[in-house]
């Protein structure tokens, strides 16, 4: 099974492909898988001695993540949300 940070980057890549670079609205995420994002991003962020991005918890590869509680979805340009296999 792919982690949280691999789905959401192959579902940003698939996004971009099929509407000509343009960037999804948002992804939306349920606060368990919000967190295992966070904590993966945070042990790589540490462990590369990288600097800490203002807001880096709220934004994917330059997209917004909101919380949500009824699953994960990638919401694409057009607003139709994507089930992120997660």
């Amino acid at each position: 099974m792919a982690s949280i940070y691999e789905t959401m980057t192959k579902a940003l890549q698939d996004h971009w492909k099929a509407h000509n670079n343009a960037y999804p609205q948002r992804f939306e995420l349920d606060a368990q898988t919000n967190k295992k994002l966070v904590d993966d991003r945070r042990l790589i962020i540490n462990t590369m001695n990288f600097q800490f991005a203002p807001g880096w918890e709220s934004e994917f590869q330059g997209c917004k993540i909101a919380l949500v509680d009824d699953g994960n979805f990638l919401v694409d340009k057009d607003g139709n949300r994507v089930p992120l296999a997660v």
